[in-house]
């Protein structure tokens, strides 16, 4: 029996009015531009949903073919309802998320033996391989979930699912999704309309073909890694079904689901619109990756063309579609949202969202060259309040244990500090990239970062004669240090 239709049932969480609710598909792209945005504490949801949104409204605009019919689209102040209320008629049939031939985003005959529960869909959770991020659901009382969450968390496994041993269906092993570890750019603007216009990268429509577009997969297709697909076209891409699943109805909720391989990704020549590239140390391009212990603005200006990287496509249609809009005497606010996982093997160790702004002109040599200085000045500074901290532990513990001189250094407070000062400095330096002070004051931000540091220090440490002479030796060196970076600045 078909059940639960994904473009009429709400499950999709936006915040409108000031209100957070839950909308199907249709509404949430017909209501676009009365949407402020998706709402989710998920940042792999938030990624998830919009790459379905994309690659729906992809598909039934047939483009967008040039940056102009994106222009189009943002002064009309909404999408063509016509086309796309014809293209969700048209595959209706395609989004129930129970259905006895065409589950959403699933396989009809995954069979229901060895049922695994729902919670292994969400790397938040634990569940198998996860290890606990943020709860503690155990696989011995595993939760009936509603309808619109098993929806939202379908999607977001498909979409971040990572390689591993498998060993079902004559398959022992998979691989990752093909977006499961690159950070993802989404930029994003003042309402839900302007998100996804944002992000509507120019495209070619032939030869693609999203998952509801292509004959349904069954398990005879899986079974022994047997189909395989290369990662090209946009909306496949955004679709990919990474595992073979079926979640099993229980009435009013989900608890359990079949769960297999599934199509087996092939290399092709494509490049995803979200991801950034950077120089390997081989000198080779790779995705972009978000760190377990740094924020991701540390390595901002690895994308950039001056160190041989690429900026995510979405980054440069938005620098692209905000110029045209100031062109014509239009303004567009941007921020970008940086979004994805850090893992480890098959184990996910953190998933992140980090918001930043995206001014105008980020994208020209000027401001890419400042970005460049502020980010290396940061570092150097950063590498000397290491040594610094290590000429401290030597001060107090001597020389004579190596792994206590270092584990005392590193518990000093004044890199974490420093760190932590500038995570908060950097999205007010990015805003004001453009201007002509923007380096001074970014200055002004790392020397009082250090200082801060410093102090928070100087009362780590206690008042013996041997704390006392690392304060002195500490400020001497603290003083050389800030006194480099003046140089360096000017």
């Amino acid at each position: 029996m078909k059940k639960f239709s994904l473009l009429e049932e709400p499950w999709i969480p936006v915040l409108r009015e000031g209100r957070v609710e839950e909308v199907g598909l249709r509404e949430a792209l017909l209501q676009a531009h009365n949407i402020t945005r998706i709402e989710t504490p998920s940042p792999l949801e938030e990624a998830a949903l919009h790459r379905l949104l994309l690659a729906v409204l992809h598909r039934a605009l047939m483009g967008p073919r040039r940056l102009e019919d994106v222009l189009d689209w943002w002064r009309a102040g909404r999408f063509p309802e016509g086309p796309l209320t014809n293209y969700l008629d048209r595959f209706a049939d395609r989004f129930f998320l129970f259905h006895p031939k065409t589950p959403f985003f699933q396989v009809a005959d995954l069979p229901e033996e060895n049922a695994l529960p729902w919670s292994k869909l969400l790397p938040e959770l634990a569940s198998g391989n996860n290890p606990t991020l943020f709860d503690h659901t155990t696989e011995e009382n595993v939760p009936k979930v509603a309808y619109a969450q098993a929806a939202r968390a379908l999607l977001v496994h498909q979409t971040f699912a990572l390689g591993g041993l498998l060993r079902r269906f004559g398959v022992a092993s998979a691989k990752d999704a093909p977006v499961a570890r690159p950070a993802l750019f989404l930029p994003t603007g003042g309402n839900l309309l302007e998100t996804l216009l944002l992000n509507l990268v120019p495209y070619t429509p032939e030869e693609d073909a999203p998952i509801w577009e292509v004959p349904p997969l069954r398990l005879a297709d899986l079974e022994g890694g047997r189909t395989k697909w290369p990662i090209a076209g946009r909306t496949r891409v955004y679709t990919w079904p990474t595992r073979g699943v079926r979640l099993l109805d229980e009435g009013g909720g989900v608890r359990f689901m079949g769960y297999g391989p599934g199509v087996e990704p092939l290399e092709a020549t494509y490049r995803d619109p979200m991801v950034a590239q950077r120089l390997d140390s081989r000198g080779n391009l790779a995705a972009l990756r978000l760190s377990e212990d740094r924020s991701f603005w540390r390595d901002f200006s690895a994308m950039l063309p001056r160190q041989g990287g690429k900026v995510a496509a979405t980054v440069e249609h938005a620098e692209n579609l905000q110029g045209e809009l100031e062109d014509g005497g239009e303004e567009a606010r941007v921020a970008l949202r940086v979004l994805g996982q850090v893992s480890d093997q098959a184990k996910v160790l953190d998933v992140r969202r980090e918001v930043y702004p995206l001014p105008p002109g980020l994208l020209c040599p000027e401001a890419e060259g400042k970005l460049e200085k502020a980010l290396k000045d940061a570092e150097e500074l950063g590498r000397g309040l290491q040594g610094l901290a290590l000429q401290v532990a030597r001060a107090v513990v001597g020389e004579r244990d190596r792994k206590e001189l270092t584990d005392f250094a590193r518990s000093l407070p004044l890199g974490r500090l420093y760190w932590h000062a500038l995570d908060g400095a950097f999205p007010g330096f990015l805003a004001r990239v453009g201007e002509g002070e923007a380096l001074g004051l970014w200055q002004e931000a790392l020397k009082r970062a250090a200082l801060e540091a410093w102090a928070a220090t100087r009362l780590f440490l206690g008042t013996e004669a041997r704390h006392l002479k690392a304060v002195a030796e500490g400020e001497r060196v603290l003083g050389r240090l800030l006194g480099e970076l003046k140089e360096v600045v000017k």
